[in-house]
């Protein structure tokens, strides 16, 4: 297949994607988004389902069975997945887990999972199989929240200024998920002595000087964290936004502006599989419905 010169597809760092699905409308949603991004790049789709084995043996071997079929029907009757290379596989264990087992032995360049579960009146995001495979995960994962009906045509990256942002940034970009025209890079900065200012009772006037060169510095920082990061030509835009508060600050952002696509990088341990969930990750993950993109980044040093 010829490849235009600088299309998607030959930018993209995509060759193998897995897709984890329980056969649940919210997997669906992350099979179909996995078939377009695999489509598009030209890689390897693995459909993925994990049966729990703490059941008895006849149990799991005959919900094995049916998975296969109803793996292999997906493959020949959805049109979706029409033309993909598809690898169909079931897996036994604890769901999280052998999603992860499974990515790593594809060695998987993206998993795609369905959106947690929300209750009606309180997020049960921690525990769940999205957050603990977010959690384990050495490559990069998508939550799929929302309809894959089209490409992503809005992104936003909430960055800290650091090469933990930058790596993220960088894998989006080579992964191909960078939208290319609508690209928002945010940076939330805390102006900590905006509060002890007002309680001191100083001026209005001086309170505002201060402010003001807050949000200066946080523009100009941003400037120069983003010549450090080469994004080729991502059309992007820079957003700063004062907030103690960075995950409800970010949450607000992505409220008000509705990306398609939300990336955040996590930061990891040299050495260690096992990576930390930062706060604000989590908690955006826990709250919004867009498309969310996190991805692992080890510690440049042991910690």
């Amino acid at each position: 297949m010829n490849v235009p010169p600088g299309s998607a597809m030959q930018r993209s760092g995509l060759q193998v994607v897995v897709a984890a699905t329980d056969f649940s409308a919210r997997s669906d949603r992350a099979v179909r988004r996995a078939a377009a991004l695999a489509k598009a790049a030209g890689a390897r789709l693995v459909l993925l389902h994990v049966v729990d084995d703490d059941q008895p043996a006849r149990i799991v071997d005959g919900e094995c069975e049916l998975a296969e079929t109803a793996l292999a029907d997906a493959i020949r009757e959805h049109a979706y997945l029409a033309g993909l290379q598809c690898t169909p596989i079931v897996a036994r264990g604890v769901a999280f887990d052998g999603i992860v087992k499974v990515a790593e032995q594809q060695q998987a360049d993206l998993c795609v999972i369905g959106s947690h579960r929300r209750a009606f009146l309180k997020d049960i995001f921690i525990g769940t199989t999205a957050e603990r495979v977010i959690r384990n995960s050495s490559f990069p994962v998508l939550m799929a929240n929302s309809d894959p009906a089209e490409p992503y045509a809005s992104g936003l990256a909430p960055v800290e200024l650091s090469d933990c942002s930058a790596q993220a940034l960088t894998t989006a970009r080579r992964l191909g998920l960078l939208p290319p025209k609508r690209l928002t890079v945010l940076h939330v900065y805390d102006a900590a002595a905006a509060g002890m200012l007002n309680y001191a009772g100083v001026r209005p006037s001086r309170r505002n000087a201060y402010l003001g060169d807050a949000l200066t510095e946080a523009a100009r920082d941003l400037a120069v964290f983003m010549k450090t990061v080469d994004l080729g030509d991502i059309d992007r835009t820079s957003l700063v936004r004062e907030g103690s508060a960075v995950a409800e600050t970010i949450i607000d952002v992505v409220t008000t502006t509705r990306p398609d696509l939300v990336v955040i990088g996590t930061h990891g341990r040299r050495g260690v599989v096992r990576l930390l969930l930062s706060s604000v990750a989590e908690e955006v993950l826990r709250c919004v419905h867009n498309d969310v993109l996190v991805v692992p980044v080890k510690d440049a040093a042991p910690s």
